[in-house]
């Protein structure tokens, strides 16, 4: 795969040369990254048009009868735009959730995740609340999980902990990035 750097041209894994401050967050921290990750996210150009893309590439992972369940997030600054995506599901008659602590684990089919930042092995950076990780160690085996997010937040490494979940597929504009296991580690 060809080398993915995180903003300002710092790779996930490296150090960040351009910080003097030793007091700054570390960039490869997840407190450091997701910094970075958001400046990156509500800088990228043509979000509206890119989510399209991305939602077509989703579609097409996704039974095209309806006769699924999917939970998806409500997109806030950075993601990519969900309103075009549920309507969809609404339409061709998919049951359609978001997250709250309400919903079973059990109910999706599909769990659609946001993120700040994706490998292409499937390891994920979220907001860091942990919401997404908690839902998905209860979700049935097999469920599919995608993770959706534009092109820029794809990076080569991320640092993973025993509890972060590992998605089935990573979705952008450009395609499927990947498809794995899903499961966990």
């Amino acid at each position: 795969m060809a080398d993915r750097s995180a903003p300002d041209g710092v790779s996930a894994s490296d150090p960040d040369p351009s910080s003097p401050d030793p007091s700054s967050p570390n960039p490869n921290s997840k407190v450091g990254l997701r910094r970075s990750m958001r400046s990156l996210r509500r800088s990228i150009p043509d979000r509206p048009e890119r989510s399209a893309r991305i939602w077509a590439h989703v579609r097409a992972l996704l039974p095209a009868n309806g006769a699924f369940r999917v939970l998806v997030f409500v997109s806030i600054a950075g993601d990519p735009e969900t309103a075009t995506f549920v309507e969809w599901c609404s339409s061709i008659g998919a049951e359609v959730a978001v997250p709250t602590d309400s919903v079973d684990p059990a109910w999706p089919d599909v769990v659609i995740v946001p993120g700040l930042a994706f490998t292409s092995a499937g390891d994920r950076l979220g907001q860091g609340g942990g919401w997404y990780d908690r839902f998905l160690a209860g979700v049935r085996p097999e469920r599919r999980t995608i993770g959706v997010g534009f092109v820029e937040q794809i990076v080569d490494a991320l640092p993973v902990e025993d509890h972060d979940i590992r998605l089935d597929h990573v979705v952008t504009e450009s395609g499927d990035v990947v498809v794995g296991d899903g499961g966990g580690r």
